[in-house]
C-alpha cells in the first residue's frame, strides 16, 4: 500500500512550484547575476529602405543623408520625448522626410490612420511623417491624408535608436492647393545614440 502525504505536505508542494514557475517570468532577475551590459554604442548607421515617393509619375528621387535623434524634441512647443528620423540632401536639390514619434506615447505595432491629429496634453501628433520637397510641404496630418503609418517597433537606449515602420498613405500639401504624395514602403535601420537637443 502506498502512503498517501499529508494535504499541508501537497498544498506546499503546489505553493513552491507556483512560486518557481512566477519566478521565471520576470528576466530581470537571474541566477547568475544583474542583466549583461548593453554593449558599446553603435557608431554607424545601418538601414533597410524601400520608401517610395511619388507625385503622379515616376518616384522622386529623395536625399540620403541621415539626421536621427532621440530625447526631448523642441522644448518651446513639442516638449516631448521624441525619435526624430530625418534624410535630406545637404546640397538643397533633392527633396527628404522626416518620421517624427513621441516615444512615450506611441505603442509597438501601432498603426496611424491619416489624417494623424494630435491628443491632448501633446502638441504634435504621436506619430506622423513631413516630406518637404522643393516647392512643397506635404504633411500626414493635413486635411485629406489618407492611409497608414504602422510603427512595427521603435527604441531609443544608450547605445542605440532602432526603428521598423511601414508606410502606405497618400500625404496631402499644408497648402491648400499643393496637391499630395504618395507614400509606399517599409523602413529600418539602427542608428547611433544621439540626443535632439
Amino acid at each position: 500500500m502506498i502512503p498517501i502525504p499529508p494535504v499541508r505536505s501537497l498544498a506546499a508542494v503546489a505553493l513552491l512550484a507556483l512560486v518557481t514557475a512566477c519566478g521565471k517570468d520576470e528576466p530581470h532577475r537571474t541566477a547568475t547575476g544583474p542583466a549583461p551590459s548593453p554593449g558599446p554604442p553603435v557608431t554607424t548607421a545601418v538601414y533597410e529602405d524601400s520608401l517610395r515617393f511619388f507625385i503622379g509619375g515616376p518616384d522622386l528621387e529623395m536625399g540620403a543623408t541621415p539626421l536621427v535623434c532621440c530625447g526631448l524634441y523642441d522644448p518651446g512647443f513639442v516638449n516631448e520625448s521624441a525619435m526624430r528620423i530625418v534624410f535630406y540632401d545637404p546640397a538643397n536639390t533633392k527633396p527628404g522626410w522626416q518620421l517624427l514619434i513621441l516615444v512615450n506615447r506611441a505603442q509597438q505595432g501601432e498603426v496611424a490612420t491619416l489624417p494623424t491629429t494630435v491628443v491632448a496634453p501633446s502638441h504634435v501628433p504621436r506619430i506622423s511623417m513631413f516630406v518637404p520637397t522643393l516647392s512643397n510641404e506635404f504633411s500626414s496630418d493635413a486635411q485629406g491624408s489618407t492611409g497608414t503609418i504602422t510603427v512595427h517597433s521603435f527604441s531609443c537606449t544608450s547605445t542605440s535608436i532602432q526603428v521598423d515602420f511601414s508606410i502606405d498613405a497618400t500625404i496631402h500639401s499644408e497648402y491648400w492647393d499643393g496637391g499630395a504624395i504618395q507614400v509606399k514602403g517599409t523602413f529600418r535601420g539602427t542608428f547611433p545614440p544621439q540626443s535632439c537637443s
